[in-house]
């Protein structure tokens, strides 16, 4: 089966990242209180593969029974016989495990790493741990949609292939698109809609919109109409004769989708966490039954999961490889690690290393204005925008330094030419309209620079130097560059 090989790999996944010796997940009884060996990826042959670990035994059956994290950082021989996993001594010289927990809360299991040397496990590699936790979670969960899956027919057929293909989507737009494709391809009705939520506190926007009135992109907050009636609730809802008085309109009085008399709803949970919403409207009375809310509350908790799954994903790409999974740039340890090396090959071969520190002016109002979705295309098309300038010999590197900040950093450029470089980008920002669906937008950005060794001694004098000449520029109204000295 597809999604066991997807276990394996992901084993496998796990120890190759974090360099483990032995790499195992254990499944949990909680009736019995009890942890069996489901699978494991080990560079010895000692696994016993047939363990079984009770709650709150040993170290791993105390992440178990505590559903907490447990690191120990220097064994001794005796202590790793307490891990239950080897059939034989092992020299494990560092531990760490963490719960499987699902959306609801409920324990799954615990993923176990261990290693022959000391303080092996870097902070790095816990957090790295815990999101595969949560990959093991949703594979879990495949698992058991499948398994009810194989025991239904036609419907069943239809989300055994939605939940298969539905696995296999990189990004969330294209899950949503295909989410509502296979609607289509089921119900027949007058409008489909998704929702998500905003990185805003309590707002969601129309993520994907078929009808005649398309409302993609428009925002809702209030619980009066529907969609907020829903979220609020958490739980599906559905709808055969609606009345004017229960629910003027669907998402926000704004929305002229005409009238609609059967509705259903069911909300986008991930650990409690409204995540999104499903809509069907009709014009007609009692256009969905009971079957058709089974099936879409089965294709919410999987796209709940296939969500939670791709931002896991880009998240764990990101701590991985020092990229941001938004702008595609370096992120901020990637700017420190790969600036470490630039300064120390410009201190061998004396040549200067000029840092500019850009910041976008107002972009706190922009997400407040535009919403969270618009400001992170603004942040993706700036970041391209920095990518195709031409600055010296185009031997540039860059990143995001801050979530709205960006960093160039330019060898073999001494401070004055950068200021000067640093003014044009001011300029070329000014002049150049960044498009989003609803509107274009013109942005200003502010630029500090600083020069190593012309004012900087080290790496964080040449940062410190950045932001305050940052500071310096932002304080005479932005729009400008500013290099200490000038």
């Amino acid at each position: 089966m597809r999604i066991e090989t997807d276990v394996d790999k992901l084993i496998e996944l796990v120890s190759n990242v974090t360099e483990s010796y032995t790499t195992a997940v254990f499944l949990a009884d909680n009736k019995k209180r009890i942890l069996k060996m489901w699978k494991y990826y080990s560079l010895g042959d000692n696994v016993n593969p047939n363990a079984t670990i009770p709650f709150g035994t040993g170290p791993i059956g105390i992440v178990a029974e505590t559903k907490t994290d447990f690191d120990l950082t220097k064994f001794s021989e005796r202590d790793s016989n307490l891990l239950k996993i080897y059939s034989k001594s092992e020299s494990i010289k560092s531990f760490f495990a963490v719960p499987i927990i699902n959306k609801d809360g409920i324990l799954e299991g615990v993923l176990a790493i261990d290693s022959k040397k000391t303080y092996f496990f870097s902070n790095k590699d816990q957090k790295l741990l815990k999101l595969f936790a949560e990959q093991f979670s949703l594979l879990l969960n495949n698992i058991r949609v499948q398994k009810f899956m194989d025991t239904e027919t036609s419907d069943i057929q239809f989300l055994n292939e939605f939940c298969n293909e539905i696995t296999r989507i990189k990004d969330v737009d294209s899950i949503l698109q295909f989410t509502i494709n296979s609607i289509i391809r089921l119900i027949k009705c007058d409008g489909y809609f998704i929702s998500l939520k905003s990185n805003k506190n309590n707002e969601f926007y129309v993520a994907v919109s078929q009808s005649g009135k398309d409302i993609k992109g428009l925002k809702f907050s209030d619980q009066c109409g529907l969609a907020g009636f829903v979220m609020e609730d958490k739980k599906p809802f559905l709808l055969g004769n609606r009345k004017e008085e229960l629910g003027s309109y669907i998402f926000a009085p704004s929305e002229s989708i005409g009238r609609v008399r059967s509705f259903l709803g069911v909300p986008l949970l991930y650990k409690d966490e409204v995540l999104g919403l499903i809509c069907l409207v009709d014009s007609k009375e009692d256009k969905f039954n009971q079957r058709d809310l089974q099936i879409i509350s089965i294709m919410a908790n999987n796209i709940s999961l296939a969500i939670t799954n791709v931002k896991a994903q880009k998240l764990i790409h990101s701590l991985s490889t020092n990229i941001d999974g938004l702008t595609g740039l370096w992120n901020f340890s990637g700017f420190h690690e790969h600036l470490d090396k630039i300064i120390q090959n410009a201190s061998r071969k004396r040549f200067p290393i000029s840092l500019m520190i850009i910041d976008i002016d107002g972009f706190t109002r922009i997400n407040y204005n535009l919403g969270y979705e618009a400001g992170n295309e603004i942040l993706r098309q700036f970041a391209k925008f920095l990518s195709d300038i031409d600055i010296g010999n185009g031997n540039i590197y860059l990143a995001r330094y801050g979530s709205d900040e960006f960093a160039l950093i330019l060898p073999k450029i001494g401070g004055d030419r950068a200021f000067l470089y640093a003014e044009d980008i001011c300029f070329a920002i000014s002049n150049t309209k960044f498009v989003l669906p609803s509107r274009n937008i013109e942005i200003n950005v502010s630029i500090g620079v600083s020069c190593f060794p012309e004012d900087s001694d080290n790496k964080n004098e040449l940062i410190k130097n950045a932001l305050l000449a940052l500071s310096e520029a932002k304080s005479k109204g932005g729009k400008s560059a500013w290099i200490l000295g000038l």
